[in-house]
């Protein structure tokens, strides 16, 4: 009688499980924020923040899909698979296409970064608590990086890869930026400044950079989750926005969001996280696909 109430329970749970939901999370390898490759595999910022989120969902059984950076954006558009991506910055496309959760993530706006050993681009800098990018892309002695493939402010993507403009792209999956800048291959590298100081540690330099803020840019964004726009990702989306308030309140959280930042990005981060923590709310901000 035992053994049968033992194998009944199990048939129980077995069919329990198969019937579980699956929510579905596209990703791709973007170091320091996602890492699918190397020693830090697992440990990215939206890594753990998307950890915590799927621990808190516990209705759902969750699987990750990796997907190159540069297919990401085509391929989610033109699934018919619902799924969900954690820590997309706003774009009128991912909101009209997509469904966008309450700030699920903050981070720092993008900068200027260089090294000092480069004379150029200290003397360019030194005066410039504040860059004009309209103005630094049409200095023909200098040459400014950004990576293809990603969804930035318009008034940074209306001067990239355009005549006259000094500002070009390129995958950084192929090519390392601190190592460029390093050899002085480029003078400047339009990004955060910890996704630098990561290039530089994967390719083992001991590389000091420095930074400086872009005229028109706040001092911090969000990242969202974004999900399909089906009957199945506004479930998801509902039972999303359920749970990320208190996850927000959460130290864990917080810590995590400070992974990977550089002291100066911790302290802005510090700063504005109280009123980021409240936020319920989509933040519009001027931003575009490259695509």
């Amino acid at each position: 009688m035992k053994k049968r109430l033992l194998l009944w329970l199990t048939l129980l749970t077995s069919c329990v499980a198969s019937a579980q939901p699956v929510m579905v999370w596209y990703a791709s390898h973007w170091p320091p924020f996602r890492i699918s490759e190397g020693p830090y595999a697992g440990q990215g910022r939206y890594d753990v923040l998307l950890q915590q989120l799927m621990q808190a969902l516990p209705q759902y059984k969750h699987q990750i899909r990796q997907i190159h950076l540069a297919r990401i954006t085509r391929i989610s558009a033109l699934t018919k698979e619902s799924h969900c991506t954690f820590g997309l910055r706003y774009t009128k496309e991912r909101a009209t296409k997509g469904l966008l959760s309450e700030p699920a993530a903050l981070i720092t706006n993008l900068e200027i970064n260089y090294t000092p050993s480069n004379s150029k681009a200290v003397k360019t800098f030194a005066s410039q608590p504040l860059v004009n990018l309209k103005v630094l892309s049409r200095q023909q002695d200098l040459l400014g990086l950004l990576e293809a493939d990603r969804a930035y402010p318009k008034l940074v993507s209306e001067h990239l890869d355009k005549p006259g403009s000094n500002l070009g792209s390129s995958s950084m999956s192929t090519l390392n930026p601190a190592q460029l800048l390093n050899a002085k291959r480029v003078d400047y590298v339009v990004d955060y400044p910890h996704r630098l100081a990561f290039f530089a540690k994967e390719a083992g330099l001991n590389l000091l950079f420095s930074s400086r803020p872009i005229q028109g840019l706040e001092p911090v964004s969000y990242g969202y989750v974004v999900c399909s726009k089906t009957a199945e990702g506004e479930q998801w989306m509902v039972d999303i926005n359920k749970v990320l308030p208190e996850l927000k309140q959460r130290q864990s959280y917080q810590d995590a969001m400070l992974l990977w930042a550089t002291d100066s990005e911790k302290q802005l981060l510090l700063q504005h996280y109280p009123e980021f923590s409240l936020l319920k709310q989509v933040q519009p901000e001027q931003a575009e696909t490259l695509e």
